[in-house]
C-alpha cells in the first residue's frame, strides 16, 4: 500500500505537473492570440498616427513654402522701398548740388562783374587823373612862361627907366664928377694902390652875392610853386585816399559777410546732410526694427491659425455648428465697444469674453487630453510588462533563467 501510495502520488504529480505544462500552453497560445491582436490593433493606430503626421508635416511645408514666398515677397518690397528712398534721396541731393552749384555761379558772377567795373573804374580814374597833371604842367609852363614874359618886360621897362634917369643924372653929375674927379683920382690912386687886394676880392663876392641872391630868388618862387602844387596834390590825394578807403572797407565788409554768409551756408548744408543720413539710418534701422516685429508678430499669427486648423479636426459636429455657445444668449458686442441691443457702453474688461471662452474650452480640452495620454500611457505600461512576462515565458535566456520568478522552473 505504501509502494502504491507513494506510486499513486508520484503519478499524481506527473500528471499534475502535464496538466500543468498543458494549461500553460493553452494559456499561452491564448495570451499570444491576444498580444497578437493588441499589437495589431497598436500597429493600426501607429499606422494612423503616422500618416496623421505625415499630413500635418505636408501642410506645415506648405505652410512653410508660403511663409518663404510672403517673406521674400516682404523683401522685395522693403528693398524697393529703400531704393525709392534712395532715388529720392540723390534727388534731393542732386537737386540740392545744382541749386548750390547755381548760387555759387551767379556770386562768382557777381563778383567777377564787380570786379570788373572796380577796376575800370580805377584805370579810368588813374587815366583822369594822369590827363589832369599833365594838364596841370601844361598850365604851369604856360603860367611860367607868361610870368617870364611879364618879368622881362618889367625888367627892360625899368631898365629903360633907369637909363632915362641915368643919362639926366649922368648930364648933371658929369660937371660934378669932372671936378671931382681929379681929387678922387688922386685919393683913388692912393686909395687903390693901399687897397687893390680888397676891392678885386669885394669885386668878386659881390658878383657872387648877385648870382646866389637872383638863383636863390628863382629857386624860392619855384619852392613856393612847388609847395602849393604838393599841397593841393596832397589835398586831393587825402581826399580820394578817404573815399576809396570808404569803398574798400565797403569791399572788405561785404567780402566777410559773403565769407560768414558761404559758411553759414557750408555749416547748415553740413548739418542739412549730416541729419537726413541720421534720418535716412534712423529710417533703416527703424524699418529692420519694425520687419523682425511684423516676422514676430507674422510667425506668432501663423501659429496661432496651424494650431487653430489643427484644433478644427478634432472638434466635434456640435462645436463645428456651434463653436462657443447658444446664439441666442451670446451677447453682441459692436466694434465700437456699444452692446446693439441697449446702446450701452460696453466694459473694458468684457471685450475679450469671447476668446477667454475659447481658450478656457481648449485648455479644458488640453487637460482631458493630458489626462486621457497619462491613462493611455499607463495602460501602455501595463500592456508592456505582461508582454514582457510572456515572452519571459515562452523564451529561454540568462535573464529569464537568473530571474527568481521564472515561469518555465518547475519544482518537482
Amino acid at each position: 500500500l505504501r509502494e502504491r501510495q507513494l506510486r499513486e502520488q508520484r503519478y499524481a504529480h506527473l500528471n499534475g505537473i502535464k496538466i500543468h505544462n498543458q494549461w500553460r500552453k493553452i494559456m499561452r497560445m491564448a495570451k499570444v492570440e491576444e498580444l497578437r491582436r493588441e499589437i495589431e490593433i497598436l500597429s493600426q493606430n501607429h499606422e494612423r498616427e503616422v500618416d496623421r503626421k505625415d499630413a500635418i508635416m505636408q501642410m506645415l511645408d506648405r505652410d512653410l513654402e508660403e511663409a518663404e514666398e510672403q517673406y521674400s515677397l516682404a523683401v522685395r518690397s522693403h528693398m524697393l522701398v529703400v531704393d525709392n528712398l534712395l532715388d529720392l534721396q540723390y534727388q534731393r541731393m542732386r537737386a540740392l548740388e545744382a541749386e548750390f552749384a547755381a548760387d555759387l555761379k551767379a556770386l562768382e558772377d557777381e563778383f567777377e562783374t564787380e570786379r570788373t567795373e572796380i577796376v575800370n573804374a580805377h584805370t579810368r580814374q588813374r587815366k583822369d587823373m594822369g590827363d589832369m597833371i599833365a594838364a596841370m604842367e601844361g598850365e604851369f609852363a604856360d603860367a611860367e612862361a607868361e610870368l617870364r614874359q611879364e618879368y622881362e618886360a618889367q625888367r627892360e621897362e625899368i631898365k629903360n627907366r633907369n637909363s632915362e634917369e641915368y643919362n639926366v643924372l649922368k648930364i648933371q653929375l658929369e660937371g660934378i664928377i669932372e671936378e671931382l674927379e681929379k681929387s678922387f683920382e688922386l685919393a683913388h690912386r692912393a686909395y687903390l694902390e693901399s687897397t687893390e687886394h680888397r676891392t678885386n676880392t669885394f669885386r668878386t663876392l659881390t658878383k657872387d652875392d648877385a648870382k646866389a641872391a637872383l638863383k636863390i630868388e628863382r629857386q624860392m618862387r619855384k619852392l613856393v610853386r612847388l609847395q602849393e602844387a604838393l599841397q593841393h596834390w596832397r589835398t586831393k590825394i587825402a581826399t580820394n585816399g578817404r573815399e576809396w578807403e570808404e569803398r574798400n572797407r565797403a569791399l572788405r565788409n561785404e567780402k566777410e559777410i559773403m565769407a560768414r554768409h558761404y559758411a553759414k551756408l557750408k555749416s547748415s548744408m553740413d548739418a542739412f546732410r549730416a541729419g537726413q543720413a541720421e534720418r535716412l539710418k534712423q529710417l533703416s534701422l527703424a524699418s529692420s526694427g519694425a520687419m523682425e516685429t511684423l516676422r514676430g508678430k507674422l510667425a506668432v499669427a501663423e501659429n496661432v491659425l496651424k494650431l487653430a486648423e489643427l484644433a478644427r479636426k478634432y472638434e466635434t459636429e456640435q462645436e463645428k455648428v456651434l463653436p462657443f455657445w447658444n446664439p441666442a444668449q451670446a451677447p453682441k458686442f459692436s466694434s465700437y465697444g456699444l452692446d446693439p441691443s441697449s446702446g450701452s457702453e460696453v466694459d473694458e474688461w468684457d471685450y475679450l469674453n469671447c476668446f477667454f471662452r475659447r481658450y478656457n474650452k481648449a485648455l479644458l480640452d488640453k487637460t482631458a487630453i493630458d489626462k486621457e495620454k497619462s491613462r493611455l500611457e499607463r495602460e501602455n505600461a501595463d500592456l508592456r510588462s505582461i508582454l514582457k512576462q510572456y515572452l519571459d515565458g515562452i523564451s529561454v535566456n540568462d535573464d529569464v533563467l537568473n530571474n527568481p520568478v521564472n515561469p518555465l522552473l518547475v519544482v518537482n
